[in-house]
């Protein structure tokens, strides 16, 4: 009988081994009982099964890795989303100041004439945004808002201001500062020529500090 004939006899057509090792072949042709060719089959179905466990785990570990790899996209694909999100609207380059008016003259005014308010204007004709802070006046008679679009900014005076505190005007963008003079605030002491300021800080390294000047000449 040869070798395939052996095989089928002791393992019969549907044997649920598909693959049987050469090893074990030989040793089921040379078994001398159905004991050994038990045993030896019994062997074969342990070493079938520890290959079977061991691609499973080789089949798993490349799972988790994969899932792990489809993680770490996701979450370095949203970081990115995110920070390309916060990038959106900004606008990069050196930002620039244009002022028309950097001084006012009110004139002659009256402490019974009430408030005096001027608005003077500072353009970015720059590429960045022009970042304005540390807004304040040279007196307590004298207080400012900014005006940028539809936003106002908190008043600003000589003492007790916002102490952080910053605003943008995008480029081709105009802020409004918008100055109120009390020609009443100091009384009688008051009268006479005056010159208010209003300082502003900015991120213009050409114009880092502004200085706006009101002049007034007030009397009875």
């Amino acid at each position: 009988m040869n070798t395939e004939d052996n095989k089928k006899e002791v393992m019969g057509e549907d044997c649920p081994l598909c693959k049987v090792s050469e090893d074990t072949i030989k040793n089921l042709e040379n078994a001398g009982s159905n004991k050994e060719k038990k045993y030896f089959l019994k062997r074969e179905i342990k070493e079938q099964e520890r290959l079977v466990q061991d691609h499973k785990k080789k089949r798993n570990k490349i799972i988790k890795f994969s899932v792990v790899g489809l993680v770490a996209i996701l979450i370095i694909g949203g970081a990115g989303l995110k920070i390309a999100k916060s990038f959106q609207g900004k606008n990069f380059g050196p930002a620039k100041v244009e002022i028309t008016e950097m001084s006012y003259d009110a004139g002659t005014v009256s402490m019974a004439d009430g408030l005096v308010k001027h608005t003077y204007e500072i353009k970015n004709t720059g590429e960045g945004d022009l970042k304005l802070k540390n807004i304040r006046t040279s007196c307590m008679c004298t207080t400012v808002y900014l005006k940028i679009g539809d936003k106002l900014s908190p008043k600003f005076g000589m003492h007790d201001n916002p102490p952080i505190w910053t605003e943008t005007i995008p480029p081709g963008e105009t802020g409004y500062l918008e100055v109120t003079f009390d020609p009443a605030f100091h009384g009688p002491e008051g009268i006479g020529s005056l010159v208010r300021a209003v300082y502003v800080s900015t991120n213009d390294p050409d114009n880092k500090d502004l200085e706006f000047l009101l002049s007034i000449d007030v009397t009875k």
